[in-house]
C-alpha cells in the first residue's frame, strides 16, 4: 500500500505541530518556574524560602535556632557547630533538586561559616521559531553565603551576621542580589531555653537585565527553643513577620534524642490552613507537616527528612554531617 504525498505532508505537519506544542509547553513551564523563584508580582522572591537542610525539612520549617552551616532558615547567631562539615540534597516535585554544602570553623574568638546552595529547575532544550535546536540551557538559583557569630563574654548572649550573594539564571536571563541577615540569641540556663531574634532579606538586586526585577521583602523572626526536663525532647518555636503576610506565620517542631544517638523529628505550622485542600481527613491532618529521623555517632550524623503538602505531594531530603 502506498502513501499519498498529501497524506504524508499532513502527517508530517501534524508531527511538527505536536512537537511545537510540546516544546512551547516545556519552555512555558521553565519560564513559569523561573518567575516563581525570582518574582511573584510584588511578593518578592519565593526562592528565598525553600528548604536547603534535610534536618530542618523534618522540623517542618521550624528550627531557626538549630545550628547549621547550610540551612536557609537560620538565626545567624547560632553558627557555633564547631569544626563541622555538612551536605544535603533535597528532591522536589518535577525533578527540581536542592543541593547544599557548607562548613563552620572557629575564627577570631567566634565561629565562621561558609556555604554553597544551589537549586536546579532542570535542563531544557531550546528551539527557535523554526523549531531548530539552539542547544540546551539550564535554570537554577545559587547562593554563596558567609557568616560569623560570637558569644558575648559578660552575658549569655550570642550575636551574628551573614551575607550571601544570590544569582538566578534562566538561559540568557539573570538576576543577582546581595542579602544580609542579623541575629541574636539569649540563653537562659535555669530553664534550659534560648530566645532569639533575627532579621532576614536585607539587601537589593543588581546587574539584572530587567527580565524579572522583584522586590526583596525583609522578614523578622522571633524564635525560641527549650529542652524538656523529663523528656528527651527539644522544642522549637518560630514566628515569622513580613509585610507580605497579614498574619504572622508560626512554626512548631520537636526533636526527640533517643538512646544510641537516634533522633526523631516532626514539625508543622500555620501554613496547614493554607495547604488544607479539604480533600480528605488524612491530608488535612498531615498537610504542611514535616517528619524525619537520623543517627548521630558523635563524629558523623546522617539524617533523612520529608515534607508533606496539603495536596499529598511530598519532598524528600538526605543530609550528612561530619565533625572535623
Amino acid at each position: 500500500m502506498s502513501i499519498k504525498p498529501q497524506t504524508f505532508q499532513n502527517t508530517e505537519l501534524a508531527c511538527l505541530t505536536e512537537k511545537s506544542r510540546r516544546v512551547r509547553k516545556k519552555q512555558f513551564f521553565s519560564f513559569f518556574i523561573f518567575f516563581l523563584s525570582c518574582l511573584s508580582a510584588e511578593t518578592g522572591y519565593p526562592g528565598f524560602d525553600v528548604f536547603t537542610s534535610s534536618f530542618q525539612l523534618g522540623l517542618g520549617g521550624a528550627g531557626f535556632l538549630n545550628p547549621s552551616p547550610i540551612s536557609s532558615k537560620l538565626n545567624p547567631s547560632v553558627a557555633d557547630t564547631g569544626r563541622y562539615f555538612s551536605t544535603s540534597i533535597i528532591r522536589y516535585q518535577a525533578g527540581i533538586t536542592s543541593q547544599s554544602a557548607g562548613m563552620s570553623l572557629p575564627w577570631k574568638k567566634g565561629f565562621g561559616i561558609f556555604s554553597v546552595r544551589h537549586i536546579s529547575y532542570g535542563t531544557f532544550e531550546g528551539y527557535d521559531d523554526n523549531f531548530q535546536s539552539t542547544g540546551a540551557y539550564q535554570s537554577g538559583d545559587t547562593w554563596l553565603q558567609y557568616g560569623y557569630s560570637k558569644q558575648v563574654r559578660t552575658i549569655p548572649l550570642s550575636i551574628g551576621t551573614s551575607a550571601q550573594f544570590y544569582n538566578a539564571s534562566l538561559k540568557d536571563h539573570q538576576i543577582k542580589g546581595i542579602l544580609i541577615s542579623l541575629g541574636s540569641a539569649f540563653y537562659i540556663q535555669k530553664f534550659q531555653a534560648t530566645f532569639g531574634v533575627s532579621f532576614h532579606n536585607i539587601g537589593k538586586t543588581f546587574d539584572g537585565n530587567n527580565f524579572a526585577q522583584g522586590t526583596i521583602i525583609p522578614k523578622t523572626v522571633i524564635s525560641g527553643t527549650k529542652k524538656l526536663a523529663h523528656l528527651p525532647l527539644t522544642l522549637y518555636l518560630d514566628t515569622i513577620f513580613s509585610k507580605e503576610q497579614a498574619e504572622p506565620e508560626i512554626f512548631l517542631g520537636g526533636d526527640f534524642n533517643l538512646k544510641n544517638g537516634i533522633g526523631i523529628r516532626w514539625g508543622t505550622s500555620t501554613r496547614k490552613l493554607d495547604h488544607n485542600t479539604q480533600q480528605d481527613f488524612l491530608r488535612s491532618v498531615i498537610g504542611a507537616s514535616g517528619f524525619g529521623f537520623g543517627i548521630n555517632t558523635g563524629v558523623t550524623s546522617i539524617n533523612y527528612g520529608t515534607f508533606i503538602f496539603g495536596t499529598g505531594a511530598t519532598i524528600h531530603g538526605f543530609q550528612i554531617g561530619i565533625q572535623l
